[in-house]
């Protein structure tokens, strides 16, 4: 089974087209694009007719085979496709399924897309029965370099000039919504705003539309970055993230980052500890930054901290759990000065 990357289908499909296509992940804009684009190849090389199936728990597996067999009136090639709308298929429909590579011929071409993870759908009976027949797409979300490399050749396509620090506010601003980035940059280019386009003159243009996660949110907090940090906090919070959940996130790490401390002052090899707390190579130099900023002492501040804004909240003695956590954050990456802590906050209570 040949294995291709969103972005690199396009040269796949000018040369050539399979008999089936394999696309699965649950980023959005890259799905929604890899899709359009095998549609755009299948009818410029003929396959006329588009037929759109969607097995959900009412989906009748008899129409799929009646497809696959039936010849159009209309166009002698089709392009059909199917989504798996369910996260779990039944047994009647794996077998279905694991029947379709002798179903396929050369006047079809079979798309079949799904919200399921590629490593989750990728294991299963029917999927590796099909590897001779299908190019598989997987969609996986992009990481901070890759979705900024994405903004750099969209804006490049769109005849848009973005400064660095213009697509360092934008990346910012979209950050894990690509289809929000998109439509960003559409509307830019046709502003016909001057350019090149600086951060000052995008800020004026640019709604916030970024969705993060908790460990996105560690991920800066461990490289030291106080900008970044204090935004995805904010917008975590828009987000309605529950406060004690990206506390216990923050906790995790600082005591992991203690035993890492420990391990260095008692002179020991900690690529034992990374090992075991599971931290792989990629992820180590985030750790290793952290480790370079804040001392034993300081962890342990921040644990006593931590401490204080669990009791605090779950008494209900804060008036804005996103200050405090931003306090936390900020602690987090840098030592400061302490002239104000959540412990005075609770023994004054």
């Amino acid at each position: 089974m040949q294995k291709l990357y969103a972005n690199q289908l396009p040269a796949h499909l000018n040369s050539s087209l399979a008999p089936c296509y394999l696309l699965f992940g649950d980023e959005p804009l890259q799905k929604l694009e890899a899709i359009d684009a095998i549609r755009a190849a299948a009818k410029q090389q003929g396959y006329a007719e588009r037929i759109s199936l969607t097995a959900d728990a009412q989906f009748d597996w008899q129409e799929l085979s009646n497809e696959l067999q039936a010849m159009s009136l209309f166009a002698e090639r089709r392009l059909i496709e199917l989504e798996l709308a369910q996260q779990k298929l039944s047994p009647a429909a794996n077998e279905q399924l694991k029947a379709l590579p002798q179903q396929l011929h050369s006047d079809i071409i079979l798309l079949i897309h799904g919200d399921r993870s590629h490593s989750e759908v990728s294991k299963l009976a029917w999927f590796k029965q099909l590897q001779t027949n299908a190019v598989q797409v997987p969609i996986y979300p992009l990481d901070e370099r890759q979705s900024q490399q994405w903004l750099r050749d969209r804006a490049r396509l769109l005849q848009l000039q973005l400064s660095s620090d213009a697509l360092t506010l934008l990346q910012q601003h979209c950050a894990g919504n690509l289809l929000a980035a998109r439509q960003e940059l559409e509307k830019l280019a046709l502003a016909n705003m001057p350019q090149p386009l600086d951060a000052n003159a995008l800020n004026t243009f640019l709604a916030d539309y970024s969705n993060f996660t908790v460990f996105q949110l560690v991920d800066v907090i461990l490289q030291g970055q106080a900008d970044d940090a204090l935004h995805r906090l904010h917008r975590l919070c828009q987000q309605d993230t529950e406060p004690v959940i990206i506390a216990w996130q923050l906790q995790k790490e600082i005591l992991q980052l203690r035993q890492l401390q420990l391990a260095i002052q008692l002179q020991q090899n900690p690529n034992d500890l990374y090992k075991s707390m599971a931290i792989w190579p990629k992820r180590q130099p985030l750790y290793q930054a952290a480790l370079k900023r804040l001392s034993l002492n300081w962890l342990d501040y921040l644990l006593q901290e931590l401490a204080a804004f669990d009791r605090l909240y779950k008494s209900g003695q804060l008036s804005n759990a996103e200050v405090a956590l931003a306090h936390l954050v900020t602690l987090f990456i840098k030592p400061v000065p302490k002239v104000f802590s959540l412990q005075q906050q609770a023994s004054y209570d």
